[in-house]
């Protein structure tokens, strides 16, 4: 089995640490939790998808070695939003060689102006065809708002509801991003329109922020949780060369085959943190992983069947939506939240039967999918 022996994260929001800084805060901290020394990492993956262009740095394998002070195999993985989700599948590809093996997402956005964010964030799209047309991605996910709105008459009121439950759960979370700010359900559908029908409050925040996790394939600590799952797939580049703009082909077929490789059915998971830049993806994310049938979604939200007293609790810490969005962090933070969801170490959050989880990390507009499934001790 691999297990996850040791994890640690910084805040999320607006920082003063630098990149490497917030990186050697996580690290230390899941060094500290898995009782290791920094000379018994074997090997390391940084998950980064902006540092090149907004604080100019690459080459994060061997800054990772310097903040380590070791020469092991350090390397940077890219595929977007979903780098996180991806390093960690490499990572656990890794335990075939090295033991143990780190993970550290990272990434530092809030320094730069949003024009310069959004125009970096859009290299995740197709630059012959997106990028050529300016379809930014609140324009990608609204596109696809609209055509759910269209097809199963989900509503404004609906993406509204998923906002408001993620910034409730992020109340509980004092490293998340919005921790200190009261949302009710007035402000959120009275806030801007970003691009119809998405407004300000169905999109996650620019964050800056680092998680690190350590896998073995050696139980350390008797807490410490196992995969039973990891994949993932990949789609066209563009929205524009898809037939369905409702679902994320790569989110099912990933999340078909981690069912299959974990021996169970969307049914046996507990809880889920899935990948909601847009509160329309997690409406999205809720039926491509068998949550809910196409078009079912909006009808669960309404019913309270995603929050922490559902019977499927979504995004315990606040999702990307309200615990921030630091991208190449975001897919180890939903691993992090896991595993303190498994362990029983929520506080205020922590679910009554949490025995298996879900993660669920989208690169683009569902270019990149990966999927996690972690059972407890």
């Amino acid at each position: 089995m691999d297990y996850i022996t040791g994890i640690g994260r910084t805040k999320f929001g607006k920082l003063q640490e630098s990149l490497p800084e917030l990186m050697a805060l996580a690290i230390r901290e899941a060094l500290l939790d898995s009782s290791l020394q920094p000379q018994d990492i074997q090997a390391a993956y940084i998950t980064n998808f902006v540092g090149d262009s907004l604080v100019d740095q690459l080459h994060l394998g061997a800054l990772l070695s310097s903040l380590l002070k070791t020469n092991i195999p350090a390397t940077r993985i890219e595929s977007a939003c979903a780098s996180g989700g991806v390093g960690v599948l490499q990572a656990r590809m890794a335990l075939e060689q090295f033991d143990p093996v780190l993970v550290i997402g990272a990434e530092k956005m809030s320094t730069s102006s949003s024009p310069a964010v959004a125009k970096r964030l859009g290299t995740a799209g197709c630059a012959l065809i997106d990028q050529e047309v300016g379809l930014i991605f609140p324009a990608n996910y609204a596109l696809m708002a609209q055509e759910h709105m269209r097809e199963y008459g989900t509503t404004s009121h609906d993406l509204a509801l998923i906002a408001l439950k993620n910034h409730t759960n992020a109340r509980l979370n004092p490293l998340a991003h919005f921790y200190h700010k009261d949302v009710d359900l007035e402000m959120i559908e009275d806030s801007p329109t970003v691009c119809s029908p998405l407004r300000l409050f169905d999109c996650s925040p620019i964050s800056d922020g680092a998680v690190a996790v350590i896998l073995s394939r050696e139980q350390k600590h008797s807490h410490d949780p196992h995969f039973l799952a990891s994949t993932m797939a990949t789609d066209s580049l563009s929205i524009v060369e898809r037939r369905d703009l409702t679902t994320f082909r790569a989110a099912t077929i990933a999340s078909k085959k981690a069912y299959h490789q974990a021996e169970c059915t969307a049914a046996d998971i507990d809880f889920a943190q899935v990948h909601d830049c847009f509160t329309i993806a997690e409406l999205v994310a809720m039926e491509d992983l068998g949550f809910a049938d196409a078009g079912r979604a909006a009808e669960y939200v309404r019913d309270n069947r995603f929050a922490l007293s559902g019977d499927k609790p979504v995004n315990t810490d606040g999702g990307l939506k309200a615990d921030g969005h630091p991208i190449g962090a975001s897919g180890v933070a939903q691993i992090y939240e896991t595993v303190l969801q498994l362990r029983g170490q929520a506080e205020k959050r922590q679910l009554d039967c949490a025995r298996i989880g879900l993660t669920h990390n989208i690169g683009g507009a569902g270019g990149t999918c990966a999927i996690h499934i972690l059972e407890g001790a």
